[in-house]
């Protein structure tokens, strides 16, 4: 199984995704932040996103031939359902269990998050700006397609979204459906 977190900047996908991790027997975390952190690093650069995406099929493939791994969890910031799409597309033929998530909250809660966060004054400043552009481009993307699953976040602690997150894969109904849509 492969699951995908998506969401702005701040909203919790690497915390959520490290607690969904660990509700599997056995299971890779693979940050898309971190496995595609890259020196430059620019946002809007086709290449660098390609080869982010091309490193996280390695790497599930790699674990799969090993027999070692089997269940992948997936954070990262997908702008548009053509970039989410391309990464399915591309694990497709490894796993036919792939479930994308896209986490939302109230804006003021984002904030708070992100006010609350171990990162410099800087970091807060430059997330602040970038998550509520986020939020107006996913918004707007969502709208045209798919960037996954809708998990309201404001309320609920990281712990509580992967808890959703782990029932509804684990549920036949919302399994059906969902594979039925994708």
């Amino acid at each position: 199984m492969i699951i995908i977190i998506n969401g702005p900047c701040g909203i919790g996908k690497s915390t959520t995704g490290e607690h969904v991790t660990w509700k599997f027997d056995r299971a890779v975390f693979l940050d898309g932040d971190y496995i595609g952190s890259v020196h430059p690093f620019e946002i809007y650069d086709d290449v660098r996103i390609e080869h982010l995406y091309q490193t996280l099929r390695i790497l599930i493939a790699f674990h799969i031939e090993r027999g070692d791994y089997h269940n992948f969890v997936i954070p990262y910031v997908f702008e548009s359902p053509e970039s989410l799409a391309r990464l399915r597309t591309l694990l497709a033929d490894l796993d036919d269990e792939i479930y994308a998530f896209r986490l939302v909250c109230d804006a003021q809660v984002l904030e708070q998050r992100l006010r609350n966060s171990s990162r410099s004054p800087d970091e807060v400043t430059w997330h602040l700006n970038r998550a509520a552009e986020l939020i107006r481009i996913q918004e707007a993307a969502a709208r045209n397609g798919d960037l996954g699953y809708v998990v309201d976040t404001t309320t609920r602690t990281p712990e509580e979204v992967a808890d959703m997150i782990w029932t509804l894969v684990h549920d036949a109904d919302f399994t059906a459906r969902y594979q039925e849509v994708h």
